[in-house]
């Protein structure tokens, strides 16, 4: 595209926006639309397409490894670090407000299933979330405290009980996604799942669940009867 030919594109684009707003564009235009900031001299419609095939949506794009965004072609360091930057504050603001989700509202576990794969199955590194929740089984906060791969190393036990008791939590559900595809848990998801287990129990909050999630399915340890309530 020439140089003209893209400038007048990046304009109607940017009248699109204007007049249409976010959800009048399609999400390869939305994000072409913010990779122009960043990418001056290049065509971005194709960038963009290339950045929806491998994550899947914006969600994922924003929150995939800044590593992985500049696998890219097209995507430099500065481009990568822009759509980190972004993400990180939406997922941040969006992670400090308190949840006041009703479970029942979400009519039963499978629709708590489907968000928790739409909101970090997704992802093509592993996080750590846990739902905290009070006596009523609402959640009263909605937070990621740990990423990379789930052992000792990453998840601090002391962290999760300090948080549980901060929100005055009496139940928790433990969630985190396994971007290969493959839910079985490891020992170290099981061994750690235990020790929580009993450090919870000695400060009157209850383990609910531990749920291993990706874009397409899950698995419950609740289910599998890998925890179980006394």
């Amino acid at each position: 595209m020439e140089k003209n030919q893209m400038l007048g594109h990046r304009k109607r684009l940017r009248e699109k926006y204007l007049n249409l707003g976010y959800k009048g564009l399609y999400d390869y235009e939305v994000l072409e639309l913010i990779l122009t900031s960043i990418i001056k001299l290049r065509d971005c419609k194709g960038i963009a397409k290339d950045l929806l095939k491998e994550f899947k949506s914006i969600g994922g794009v924003i929150r995939a490894d800044i590593k992985d965004i500049e696998k890219i072609k097209g995507v430099g360091p500065e481009t990568s670090l822009y759509l980190k930057v972004i993400g990180d504050i939406i997922v941040g603001e969006s992670y400090r407000e308190t949840r006041t989700l009703d479970l029942k509202s979400l009519k039963g576990k499978s629709e708590l299933i489907n968000y928790l794969k739409e909101d970090i199955g997704i992802l093509k590194s592993e996080e750590f979330k846990v739902i905290f929740l009070n006596s009523n089984n609402m959640i009263v906060s909605d937070e990621i405290l740990f990423k990379g791969t789930i052992d000792r190393s990453v998840v601090y036990p002391r962290k999760i009980v300090e948080r549980g008791i901060y929100t005055k939590a009496k139940g928790v559900i433990f969630v985190h996604n396994h971007p290969s595809g493959n839910l079985q848990p490891s020992k170290k998801d099981i061994e750690l799942t235990l020790e929580m287990q009993d450090l919870l129990d000695k400060v009157d909050i209850r383990l609910l669940d531990h749920i291993i999630v990706s874009e397409d399915s899950h698995f419950s340890f609740y289910e599998n009867e890998l925890i179980k309530y006394y």
